[in-house]
């Protein structure tokens, strides 16, 4: 109990309830497990494929659950839930990502809290960035974004015009290019789900097997909570799980 005056702290895990605690550490040792299973069946190993928690509206306290266990990958959608939450998280190791979309007046913040932007999709953007890190002196690791589902309401570049944006970046010397991402196509069943995940693996591949992208760049960001296993099995190297460690997103 707090003493007057006093009261419990907002953004550290002894401000959870103790089953809230053990909830989140227990789907952390399902996911990895389900996860490492998924690596094995597609013929690699755990190591090959990486989790990083989507975090979005999850606060510190209980983000900070996650990376005390053993998990250093977390991803925001909002550059202001990054910003606001990277001073509670400073004293812990772990790499940051971007994993939404990003407006160009928000550059700036961006580049002073996050290790990663995946959502790259257009050369404003990216010339944008690379400017303000030539300011900075520093360099940002980077996803191209595809929208391989072709929805309109999701962002990305369409697969077809992937080659030629690469190609536009290479110049962006600050840039490093890891790979690529895309939000897949939700469905109900694998045969809906799994044919756009299957695209930018193929789409990888090809742009790899060309030289249009550097060797190096072989990272497939794809899959979420619901369909990441399906999304293993279609080459994913890293998967963006929020709900089944969190449980469902609070937006009240």
């Amino acid at each position: 109990m707090s003493s007057p005056g006093t009261s419990e702290p907002q953004n550290t895990p002894e401000s959870l309830a103790p089953d809230a605690i053990a909830s989140i550490r227990d789907n952390l040792d399902e996911v990895a497990t389900r996860a490492a299973t998924a690596a094995e069946v597609s013929g690699r190993t755990s190591a090959d494929v990486k989790v990083l928690l989507a975090t979005k509206t999850q606060p510190a306290a209980t983000i900070r659950v996650a990376l005390e266990h053993g998990f250093t990958l977390i991803g925001e959608n909002k550059v202001q839930e990054l910003v606001g939450k990277a001073d509670d998280l400073a004293d812990l190791d772990h790499e940051a990502h971007l994993i939404g979309p990003l407006q160009k007046n928000k550059v700036n913040h961006t580049l002073r809290h996050a290790h990663c932007i995946q959502s790259v999709d257009n050369l404003e953007l990216a010339t944008k960035i690379n400017n303000r890190l030539d300011v900075l002196d520093q360099s940002m690791d980077f996803f191209v974004q595809v929208n391989t589902s072709r929805e309109d309401s999701k962002s990305g570049i369409a697969p077809d015009e992937a080659e030629a944006l690469i190609s536009e970046l290479r110049g962006h010397s600050r840039m490093r290019l890891r790979g690529l991402m895309t939000i897949g196509l939700p469905g109900r069943t694998p045969e809906e789900i799994r044919p756009s995940y299957a695209e930018l693996r193929e789409l990888s591949q090809k742009l790899l097997a060309s030289g249009a992208m550097p060797a190096a760049a072989t990272e497939l960001s794809m899959g979420m909570s619901n369909d990441f296993e399906l999304a293993i099995a279609e080459g994913a190297t890293m998967v963006r799980v929020g709900s089944s460690i969190f449980g469902a997103r609070d937006y009240s």
